[in-house]
């Protein structure tokens, strides 16, 4: 979903963003045989319901030329997918079925046509979360392990209470999610536009943190002098790679130790020339009993 882009893509963008979004446009198509079912089938009622918003969803979310003429206000590349989250899909198959089985079909044919259509989603639905059987999660927090080992690593291994580490980027989105007190030197978007449009030069020179994404992201060798300047200002100690990553041999290269490893990965330490202490407010007075 991230890697669309609506300048390059054209009017074909919400199509592919629907597939990535769905896995396929089955439930849409579904939707829209739904909203046809209901125009000319159902009672006034329904049609109230579902019909005016349909008509505004379609001159707008589902407008094909809606995306590429708000992109020229502001960049909707990495935020359209959400817009569908408001398309009623579910809701609206549903109210069709229910009327096309209970009010136009009688007898063992409602039946039949309920297993079908029940059929017809499954086999027509895209990826569901059971397609390779019951998968037993590796952990309570279902992450991967590994992650939970490489968390350990690091407390263990600093000094202070909320370090700093640049990881890939699976683990750089998993990690907020499992430990929130291993910080990060960029966020989540930086990282998807590195992957998605790389890093210029000009980046390089003027975003100390583009320079640690050059090489967790893209596998660069910035001059060294450049990163330790960005590490130290960003407070960076440490970084996380498979094993496997050619960016491993250049940090070892560039002085960073091996402070523990895991299966498939590698933890890296920097030594600061400056210690940095991240401190938290402290607002016990504030929630405090009288």
């Amino acid at each position: 979903m991230q890697t669309l882009n609506v300048a390059e893509a054209g009017i074909t963008y919400l199509f592919r963003c629907i597939q990535y979004y769905a896995e396929g446009c089955s439930y849409f198509l579904l939707y829209f045989l739904a909203l046809l079912w209901i125009g000319l089938k159902s009672e006034k009622r329904m049609r109230q319901m579902f019909l005016p918003q349909a008509v505004m969803l379609l001159a707008t979310v589902l407008n094909p030329v809606f995306p590429v003429i708000l992109n020229r206000i502001f960049d909707v590349n990495k935020e359209y997918y959400r817009f569908l989250w408001i398309v009623p899909v579910g809701i609206c198959i549903s109210a069709a079925a229910v009327l096309l089985v209970c009010d136009h079909v009688k007898g063992t044919l409602r039946k039949g046509i309920a297993v079908l259509a029940l059929v017809l989603i499954f086999v027509s639905g895209g990826t569901f979360i059971y397609k390779d059987g019951y998968v037993r999660a590796e952990n309570l927090y279902k992450m991967p392990t590994e992650l939970l080992e490489v968390s350990r690593i690091i407390h263990e291994d600093t000094d202070v209470p909320f370090p700093k580490a640049m990881f890939e980027y699976d683990y750089h989105m998993l990690i907020r999610q499992y430990d929130a007190s291993i910080l990060l030197p960029c966020g989540r978007d930086e990282y998807l536009d590195a992957l998605s449009n790389g890093i210029t030069e000009e980046q390089l020179e003027n975003e100390l943190y583009a320079r640690l994404l050059a090489v967790a992201a893209l596998g660069m060798e910035v001059g060294l002098d450049d990163f330790y300047e960005a590490m130290e200002h960003t407070n960076t100690e440490y970084f996380v790679l498979t094993k496997g990553n050619p960016a491993v041999s250049y940090l070892k290269k560039a002085g960073l130790w091996e402070a523990g490893s895991t299966a498939n990965h590698v933890v890296l330490r920097y030594d600061m020339k400056e210690p940095w202490v991240f401190t938290l407010e402290d607002y016990s007075k504030i929630w405090g009993s009288d």
